[in-house]
This record gives structure tokens, sequence and C-alpha cells, in this order.
């Protein structure tokens, strides 16, 4: 009966030892909180096995301007090592709570308050990215550094395939003036080297206003004219004088290209980014 109890007992401690030892393991991996999925897929591309990554927001319905952050929220930014979003006023909530370590990817390229916040369309600041985490992973964790390094060279290969596919289009595009329903695109349009003709228009679309009279005949202008080589529309936009403007385009022969702000679920960010940029190349 003793010699029972003994192994009973020493199989309990080797339960509690082993789990113990596991939990050791999990709160040992770097711990990433990202406000948005499309940071959070870069930072889990260069972390690889070896940490976790949590997208506050990953559901493409939700806009990261209106977010309202929870306790859940909070405790998750205050566990983390490290807490990554946007900057200039996209996700500025995050910066109310209690994070340990912050890393703005405005900050990281160059961008201040009033530069265009979308700047996961801008493919070099994604690079950029990738390149600045496999550094803070490499000086956190050095034994694995190498591991770091050649999961961000590998997707950095990947992210670039955008940016060929930018420089093809850019042969095309030679100039040409284009329409947006907001800045959302701009970054991207600009490396395939195409002028937005239409920027006080976007500009208030992106305030959530209504583009004045005078904007808004100056498009419809350029659209029956085919001043412009294509119209822009964010399809998650909620604004019946954008709908116009694109049922317009339809009976005028100007092709549309059509963008979200979000990534679509099922889609990774270069698939995301493919897709848009090869609407444009077709057109």
């Amino acid at each position: 009966m003793l010699k029972k109890l003994s192994l009973a007992l020493s199989l309990i401690v080797t339960i509690c030892f082993g789990l113990s030892l596991n939990a050791s393991a999990q709160a040992a991996k770097t711990q990433v909180i990202t406000t948005t999925d499309f940071y959070g897929e870069v930072a889990q591309e260069v972390l690889g096995s070896k940490g976790k990554v949590t997208s506050i927001i990953n559901n493409p319905s939700t806009d990261p301007h209106d977010f309202e952050p929870t306790t859940k929220t909070a405790k998750q930014v205050a566990q983390a090592d490290l807490v990554i979003y946007n900057g200039i006023g996209y996700d500025s909530w995050v910066k109310k709570l209690n994070g340990k370590k912050y890393l703005a990817v405005a900050s990281l390229v160059g961008k201040k308050d009033g530069d265009n916040e979308h700047i996961w369309y801008d493919v070099p600041a994604m690079i950029s990215l990738t390149e600045k985490l496999a550094t803070y992973f490499s000086k956190k964790d050095a034994k694995n550094a190498d591991y770091y390094q050649k999961n961000a060279q590998a997707y950095i290969k990947e992210l670039k395939q955008l940016t060929t596919l930018e420089t093809n289009i850019a042969k095309q595009a030679k100039g040409q003036k284009v329409a947006v329903s907001e800045p959302v695109f701009d970054y991207a349009l600009a490396s395939m080297g195409y002028k937005v003709a239409n920027k006080h228009f976007a500009k208030a679309t992106e305030d959530e206003s209504d583009p004045s009279y005078s904007d808004i005949k100056k498009l419809q202008t350029m659209i029956k004219k085919k001043q412009i080589a294509f119209f822009v529309q964010n399809t998650q936009s909620d604004s019946k004088v954008i709908d116009n403007m694109a049922k317009l385009c339809q009976e005028n022969d100007v092709p549309i290209v059509k963008v979200t702000e979000t990534k679509p679920k099922g889609k990774t960010y270069v698939q995301w980014m493919t897709q848009e940029f090869k609407q444009v190349q077709n057109n």
C-alpha cells in the first residue's frame, strides 16, 4: 500500500514539475501585441515558433479608429513584451494602455501627424518593419538570432514581389492621373507612378464629411471626360456620394479599382496586396 502511495505521489510530483516547466517555457517566449492583423502577420513571420503574436483587431469590419479597448485588451497590452501599432492617429487608443514597450510604424518610417496614415500600403515601410523586428528579436533572444534573421529575409523576399509588381506597373502608368474615394491606396499609387487628381475630395471623405459641391462637380467632369485612368474605390466606405461616383464611372467606361482598408479574412498581406495591385495592372 505504501509503495503504491509512494508511486502515486511520485507521479503527481512529476506531472506538476512538467506543467511548471511548460508554463515557464511559455512565459519565456516573446509575447507581441499588434493593433491590426497585417502588422501581426509581419511579427509572426519573423518570430516564428519562438513566441506568440496576438492582433487586437482581426475582423475586417472593425474600424481601428473607433475601437474601444476592453479590460482583456488592457491586460494583453500590459503583459506583452512589445506592442506594435500604426501611429499618427490611426490607433491612438493603444497608447492610453499600460504597455511595456511600444513600436509605432509611423515613427519607424519617418511619418508625422498629418501624413497619410495608411502606411501598410507602402510596401517599403513593411520591409522596414520586418527588418526592425528581426533586429529587436535577435537582441532580445540572441541565441536564436540566426533564426529571426532567416525568417525576416524569407518574408522580405515575398514583400519584394510586390515592389517588383509596382515597378512593372509604373512602366505603364507614366504619371497618369487617377481619382480616389479616399486616400487609402495613395502610397501604392505613388509607388506605381500615378498622380491623385482629387486630393481635396478624398480628404473630405476620409474625415467622414461630404465633399464640397465644387469638388464633386470637378470629379464628375473628370469622369465624364475620361481625364482619369481609373477610380479607386474603398469598398468599405459607406457613402452615397462615392456610390454615385462609382455608378458614373460605370456609365462612362472608367475602370474601377476596388480596395479595402482592412485585410480580408483568409488572405495573407501579400495575397491581399497582389490582388489589388493586379487590378491596376489589368486596367
